[in-house]
């Protein structure tokens, strides 16, 4: 695995499992974050749903450093997460016409992620093809 993939994987691993764990522990401090009002045990229920998903996607990311016969599979997750929360927020854009500066730099991000996931697949699909001539 190059450096290049550790350097990414650790950067997703701390962001997921930081934000995953917080929204998991606190989902009052998350809900502030976002502007969520929490009024019914089930809106907790969900904060921690979601946010355990992104614990899950940190654990992935962390431990795809160690094993490497994850770290193809932890891009394609990645990709495919990323995506749909980017499809999520341009569909909420053309519904409610709404594009602030946070919603903005959080897609930002998004597309960020699922780029730095796809060039690497890329490359990875590209060293397996050369290994193998």
């Amino acid at each position: 695995m190059s450096k290049f993939d550790k350097f990414i994987l650790v950067l997703l691993a701390i962001e997921h499992l930081g934000f995953g764990i917080y929204g998991l522990y606190s989902p009052t401090s998350i809900a502030d974050l976002v502007g969520y009002e929490l009024k019914t045990e089930f809106s907790f229920s969900e904060i921690r749903a979601n946010y355990a998903m992104f614990t899950v996607l940190g654990l992935m990311a962390f431990f795809a450093i160690f094993f490497k016969s994850l770290v193809r599979q932890t891009y394609i997750i990645y990709a495919v997460i990323f995506t749909s929360l980017i499809l999520g927020r341009v569909l909420n854009y053309f519904l409610t016409e709404d594009l602030n500066n946070t919603i903005i730099i959080v897609t930002a991000a998004e597309i960020v992620v699922v780029l730095l996931c796809l060039i690497r697949l890329f490359f990875l699909r590209r060293r397996k093809e050369e290994e193998t001539e």
